[in-house]
């Protein structure tokens, strides 16, 4: 399965919103010394299908690195396969998972059902971060604690507010807060992104509604693709494509405990 290249331009544009980068013809490395302990941000990306032998000492000079900088791990991204053999030679404890990308088919847009009453806000000033932490704590809260949460919100407060960043929306039904998403747009290319609705308001058709409006929206402003990532063992993938995403790819992620 062949990634499109503007997708694959489009993730790495994403990640350099919050992170700087280090690039040479191997791999490239992102850092955001904000908030370090964050896997999605702190990455290293090896960009080709490496032999064994290659790929192998590419992971270890980046696990060598990451406990110079007494990271406490060290992440590895790669669009291959990972084959078990290169692990058990590396003696740091691991976890291996696949993100599959979808991209969404246009032709089925008008057969997503939506919840009317919904309203959909992007947000636009500080205050507004407060709900957003609020859903954040409802999906993320048990796994990666308060404190985290917390400064991942308001820590990436400023590429939510700043021009043609990232923007970010709140679902609302009512009055009633219903959950959250991100659109990034590059060029013809958008990115659904921390796409989470409260868990009691799940599987009631919010999430699609949600979903929707993002597709509309990166629609009017001309993009040519939407697709968003998820890990392969999530429920989620398949209400994803339910409602019209398609596979397009894979990524292997392998996190080195240090």
């Amino acid at each position: 399965m062949i990634f499109q290249e503007n997708v694959v331009q489009c993730e790495l544009d994403y990640v350099r919103l919050f992170s700087t980068e280090y690039e040479d013809e191997n791999i490239i490395r992102f850092r955001n010394h904000e908030i370090r302990d964050m896997y999605t941000h702190n990455f290293t990306y090896i960009k080709k299908n490496e032999k064994e032998l290659k790929l192998r000492s590419l992971i270890e000079e980046e696990i060598a690195l990451s406990s110079r900088e007494q990271s406490k791990f060290c992440n590895i991204v790669i669009n291959s396969e990972i084959h078990p053999r290169i692990l058990s030679y590396i003696r740091n404890p691991s976890v291996l998972g696949k993100n599959g990308f979808y991209k969404f088919d246009f032709s089925k847009l008008q057969t997503i059902e939506g919840v009317e009453g919904c309203q959909i806000e992007k947000i636009t000033t500080v205050e507004a971060f407060d709900d957003m932490l609020k859903v954040d704590l409802d999906s993320d809260g048990a796994e990666f604690g308060r404190e985290f949460c917390v400064r991942r919100c308001y820590g990436r407060s400023p590429i939510y507010l700043k021009e043609n960043g990232l923007d970010a929306y709140l679902c609302y039904h009512g009055n009633t807060l219903i959950g959250r998403c991100d659109l990034f747009i590059s060029g013809e290319v958008a990115k659904i992104e921390d796409f989470s609705v409260i868990q009691k308001y799940q599987r009631q058709g919010f999430g699609s509604t949600l979903l929707k409006s993002m597709i509309e929206k990166a629609l009017a402003q001309d993009c040519k693709t939407v697709y968003l990532v998820t890990n392969e063992s999530d429920t989620a993938k398949h209400m994803y494509e339910k409602i019209g995403f398609d596979k397009i790819g894979e990524m292997s992620e392998i996190r080195f405990i240090l």
